[in-house]
């Protein structure tokens, strides 16, 4: 039994190897979340000096986008230092999402998660679950090693990035710095009322897309803080060269619209602002060459600079 044991926990990546599958041997339920990793986050692991948390976009599909950070870190030699994490926000409420949800799993809107709402089965809303996850990676005796957490995502993921970067109430008390690193959102909150476009509908301003009619963990952090809080966080946005299309779910409706046209022009209108306003030390990068794609961004020599060696 003592040697199944180990078996089991080497196959995990509790011992040192990471777990680099992205099938289910790689899962682990953390904070009501179904999270694959590389090491386990229960156990913790001695020698991860980075944790490379990826969330996943509109599809659910925590797998896939394990496999895209994986490529990334292995592409810059990282993946022996880097603790990659690929969390899954379930939805199963039967208006366009069923996703299998286990017991004690969190289950939420469709796409509620992206913007920091409640399961509807319990009172946690999905930025507090993720910063339950960073409260645990800043457990000293089980990641000694460890210097920071880096939050990025990816079209849907990289809403969810903007929205907890703006939002959340934890960076800044942890022992660990945290980075972001948002590619490609369909939209942004915006801090202030101002957009680039100027046919703008009545609902415009509100949450998801500005700060009016808060709803969800965002209202106990408040508007004030978040204005303050928000400029000052370490932020870089990607920008695919090539993403100017309508494609792969973009949001079209009219507070998406007043943004711009397509998602490249949204981000550089969205940044332009921020430092007009709201002087920042947030960074834009464009990547060259990458339509709206996961894969393309993350393999990206810009995008590896930004995740593994921030100062360069």
């Amino acid at each position: 039994m003592k040697a199944i044991s180990l078996v089991l926990l080497f196959a995990a990546g509790v011992l040192g190897e990471p777990c680099v599958s992205i099938d289910r041997s790689c899962v682990e339920m953390v904070a009501g979340l179904s999270v694959y990793r590389t090491h386990s986050i229960a156990a913790g692991s001695p020698d991860v000096v980075r944790a490379f948390l990826m969330v996943h976009g509109v599809q659910r599909n925590g797998n896939t986008y394990f496999r895209t950070a994986l490529n990334s870190t292995r592409l810059a030699g990282q993946l022996e230092t880097t603790l990659v994490i690929a969390p899954n926000f379930k939805g199963n409420d039967g208006n366009g999402c069923y996703d299998s949800v286990a017991d004690g799993e969190l289950n939420f809107p469709c796409d509620g998660w992206t913007d920091g709402q409640s399961a509807t089965n319990a009172k946690t809303t999905a930025f507090a679950a993720i910063d339950h996850l960073l409260e645990l990676l800043c457990d000293n005796e089980k990641f000694p090693k460890l210097k920071e957490i880096v939050v990025a995502g990816h079209s849907s993921g990289a809403q969810f990035a903007q929205r907890y970067a703006a939002a959340n109430r934890v960076d800044g008390k942890l022992r660990l710095p945290v980075r972001y690193v948002v590619a490609n959102p369909s939209t942004y909150v915006y801090l202030d009322s101002w957009r680039p476009e100027e046919e703008r509908c009545a609902e415009y301003d509100d949450y998801r897309y500005g700060l009016k009619k808060l709803t969800g963990y965002i209202v106990e952090t408040g508007v004030d803080a978040l204005r303050k809080q928000y400029p000052l966080r370490n932020v870089t946005y990607l920008l695919g060269e090539l993403d100017t299309r309508d494609a792969a779910h973009m949001d079209t409706s009219c507070p998406a619209m007043a943004q711009g046209p397509h998602r490249f022009a949204r981000g550089q209108a969205f940044f332009k602002r921020l430092n007009e306003t709201f002087p920042s030390k947030h960074k834009l990068l464009v990547v060259p060459g990458c339509p709206h794609n996961a894969d393309c961004m993350y393999r990206s020599e810009i995008a590896r600079g930004v995740i593994f060696t921030p100062d360069r």
